[in-house]
């Protein structure tokens, strides 16, 4: 008999994974053209299911996108060391910062998307967290990453690297607005990857 209900139980597990891999599937589309708006009952409705039986398989939406997001966000401040211990210029480290920011979103362009149609990192206080610890991941290292930059611009305005008389905190904020600017621009049409290296460049013409 054990044997039998161990077989069960499997193909239980089995189908219950599946079920759920379709649930998050769904839901991502959903997340993404509704966004921050998406409650459990559009999800239920887009899968064709009552919105009770939706939360048999997840507690809520932060869950479902905990689920979504597990381990997609990216840390950049140890990139942000190593980059400093190369002895790089401060003007090299941000090129090379924002051009390794710029692959990660296009790598993982549909989970952005989930991301920042949930937020407004630009104009979130730093005090702000989501119900999801995800989002709070993402946030936690987008702040990490922009001190960094922040760092390496003044430092790059010192040694005459940039010479844009703007304010520190304004080229960060242009930086940040321009590869958001560019990740919207890429759900229309993606160019080859190959191109961010010039992407970066025109970026930083700006400056200086």
């Amino acid at each position: 008999m054990s044997f039998f209900r161990g077989t069960i139980s499997i193909k239980r597990i089995k189908r219950l994974e599946k079920k759920k891999a379709t649930i998050l599937s769904v839901a991502r589309e959903v997340l993404i053209k509704q966004g921050k708006n998406t409650s459990m009952g559009d999800i239920a409705d887009a899968l064709g299911m009552d919105t009770s039986s939706l939360y048999y398989y997840y507690k809520g939406i932060p869950e479902i996108i905990n689920n979504l997001l597990d381990n997609e966000y990216h840390d950049f401040s140890s990139i942000h060391q190593n980059l400093k211990e190369e002895g790089k210029s401060s003007l090299c480290i941000i090129e090379e910062m924002v051009k390794l920011i710029l692959e990660f979103y296009y790598d993982n362009l549909e989970i952005m998307q989930i991301i920042l149609t949930q937020i407004s990192p630009l104009f979130l206080d730093p005090e702000y967290r989501e119900a999801s610890v995800a989002i709070n991941n993402y946030l936690e290292g987008y702040r990490t990453t922009n001190e960094n930059l922040l760092e390496e611009i003044k430092l790059a305005q010192e040694e005459g690297e940039i010479t844009s008389r703007f304010t520190p905190e304004l080229i960060l904020s242009a930086i940040r607005g321009m590869i958001f600017g560019i990740c919207a621009a890429w759900r229309e049409e993606k160019p080859p990857r190959e191109m961010i290296s010039d992407i970066t460049e025109r970026i930083f013409e700006m400056f200086g």
